[in-house]
């Protein structure tokens, strides 16, 4: 037994030791791995959040009035131009209605109202009455704008447009 142990280790020496042996040289192979990098993951973007939509302001619905005859009369602050020689101002919103009041042309007319037959609701003196509004012409925004905040604040002054105000 002891003769096999030693033959087997003898044999696995032989074996062992001719590849143990490097010899550099034209029998010499060398293997090169070149290991290649893990590449490094990019960030991901980020997708920019969407702007939000702004939300639309509501209008709001016309106020509905009704002139003494029931015409229905749309709340509205507004300034007319009186566009003929005499202007009748009457009671109600209908031409058989009795007249109050005229106005010469180029008169001014507050309107608080317009009815759905085509005429306006004007302050006039203190007095809610109605005038047609084919006699009528209206006065730009900005300029009723300024000639509304006159009317509604008197004692207000206006700047003109040399720098000095008037009562």
């Amino acid at each position: 037994m002891k003769r096999a142990g030693l033959l087997i280790a003898v044999l696995g020496l032989a074996l062992c030791l001719p590849g143990c042996g490097f010899t550099e040289g034209t029998d010499a192979v060398v293997t090169v791995v070149r290991a290649t990098p893990t590449p490094v993951p990019t960030p991901t973007p980020i997708p920019p959040s969407p702007t939000p939509t702004p939300e639309a302001t509501p209008t709001p619905a016309p106020v509905i009035e009704q002139s003494p005859s029931g015409i229905n009369v749309e709340k509205k602050n507004g300034v007319y131009t009186v566009a003929t020689a005499n202007l009748n101002l009457r009671t109600d919103a209908t031409p058989d209605a009795t007249v109050f009041s005229s106005a010469q042309e180029g008169t001014q007319l507050i309107s608080t109202g317009v009815c759905e037959n085509g005429w306006i609701r004007v302050d006039w003196q203190g007095q809610t009455l109605f005038a047609s509004g084919e006699f009528v012409r209206e006065v730009p925004a900005e300029e009723a704008q300024a000639i509304l905040a006159n009317y509604e604040n008197p004692g207000a002054q206006e700047t003109v447009s040399d720098g000095s105000t008037t009562p």
